[in-house]
């Protein structure tokens, strides 16, 4: 048995391991709950920028320290869905950072963890707004990005706009409050049947049918311009009707007169069906090189295998295979000009040989310097490369069969509505004379 001078130690010394124990315990839990108050909560940026006069989505994300890789990567992935051609002063974009939080431990033991943290900002969100109601948004999800489209609700209101003009079509729509977009859409296709320097006349007579978006009671521009007519002294009444394909970026879109001919002058046939401008010409960050050059032509969204066709009659003046970053490469010689299509997948045209107008020349593919699937289209004048969308293009020259037959439907509708709206409306500020 134990002596009582034994035992009296042995509590000593379990008394002692026990509030130890305890006094450890509390430690640990105190730095356990330090690491824990020290890690920060997420932290995000938002920008909003106002594209001004001579920028570029380029410019703006590179003056918001974004690297040129993955600007190129961005970009690259949101141009299959948004026309960067189309971006205009005023238009904006919303720019959302956010931080990764990234944990390093110095030292690790049973009873102590030391850690140190550190952030790394990187873009999770990018919206563009061309107009109040429309966001096209891209998703930086970490190992993918994704994409968005956000439509606000609106309501849309069509009217009839007649007057006549004093010293032109032009002066009056401008006394109108059209914006120069509205008057080109108006102007443009009637210049294909009228010669406003030559024949337009005080007093002649013009009708516009348009169809106008709202939000909140504020309009959203630009206006649609299903019709418009001209009549005059010199002049036998003319008339533009919209036509609306099965997509909205078919080449085949536009206005047409009452026989389904394409209200264009000096028209080329454009190089494919459908029309979405996926980069366009000038400086860019190149999408595999990460690096600001030259785009000497316009990239054409398209799937693989997607019929190329030429712009207009000429002679081949290239037919070549693997040339390099182009791939395999078309170059059509029209007089002066001369078109390039390439990246192609199939080549149908030799060297030296003919070709007419909308004929299928290749298709389209990825080969060369190449991110997937598209046509790079380009023109030449005098040696020197030139923005193609100068050129105006249209899926047709002259509607046929079935993309007839529908257009006739279509214009009936449009006349239907219009001798409707003659009758309802009869508002003195709609129907103005200058």
């Amino acid at each position: 048995m134990l002596s009582n001078d034994k035992k009296y130690i042995l509590y000593i010394l379990m008394i002692t391991i026990l509030i130890t124990m305890i006094a450890c315990g509390k430690k640990i839990q105190k730095e356990e709950v330090l690491i824990e108050e020290i890690i920060p909560k997420e932290k995000i940026d938002i920008f909003k920028k106002t594209i001004n006069p001579g920028e570029s989505i380029y410019q703006v994300l590179t003056e918001m320290n974004v690297s040129n890789q993955d600007i190129a990567n961005y970009t690259r992935f949101l141009g299959d869905y948004v026309d960067f051609t189309s971006i205009q002063i005023g238009d904006s974009l919303i720019v959302k950072f956010k931080y990764k939080t990234v944990k390093d431990s110095l030292f690790e033991s049973d009873t102590l963890k030391q850690v140190i943290e550190s952030e790394k900002k990187y873009l999770a969100e990018l919206t563009y707004r061309p107009d109040i109601i429309t966001s096209h948004i891209l998703i930086n999800n970490g190992d993918s990005l994704s994409y968005e489209k956000k439509i606000l609700p609106f309501t849309t209101r069509k009217r009839i706009i007649k007057g006549s003009i004093d010293k032109s079509l032009n002066n009056a729509l401008i006394k109108l409050g059209f914006s120069t977009t509205e008057r080109q859409q108006i102007i443009k296709p009637l210049e294909a049947a009228v010669s406003f320097e030559s024949d337009a006349r005080p007093n002649d007579i013009f009708e516009v049918y348009l169809e106008e978006k709202f939000y909140n009671n504020e309009k959203i521009s630009p206006t649609k311009i299903i019709y418009a007519s001209y009549e005059g002294k010199r002049v036998r009444k003319k008339e533009s009707f919209r036509f609306v394909d099965d997509k909205e970026d078919s080449a085949i879109n536009g206005m047409y007169d009452k026989n389904g001919k394409a209200m264009v002058i000096n028209a080329v046939r454009s190089p494919l069906n459908y029309m979405h401008i996926s980069s366009g010409f000038g400086k860019r960050i190149h999408p595999i090189s990460g690096r600001w050059k030259m785009h000497t032509g316009i990239d054409l969204r398209g799937g693989y295998g997607t019929p190329v066709f030429a712009v207009a009659k000429g002679i081949v003046s290239m037919s070549s295979r693997k040339n390099k970053g182009f791939g395999n490469e078309i170059r059509i010689r029209h007089g002066e000009m001369i078109t390039q299509y390439a990246h192609l997948s199939k080549i149908y045209v030799r060297k030296g040989q003919k070709v007419r107008k909308g004929q299928k020349i290749g298709a389209i593919g990825t080969t060369g310097y190449s991110t997937g699937p598209h046509l790079h289209f380009g023109l030449m004048k005098n040696g020197k490369w030139k923005n193609p969308k100068n050129l105006r293009m249209v899926g047709a020259i002259q509607l046929k069969t079935n993309k007839l037959a529908k257009f006739k439907l279509q214009m009936k509708e449009i006349i239907e509505e219009i001798e409707q709206i003659d009758i309802t409306q009869n508002q003195p500020s709609n129907s103005t004379n200058l």
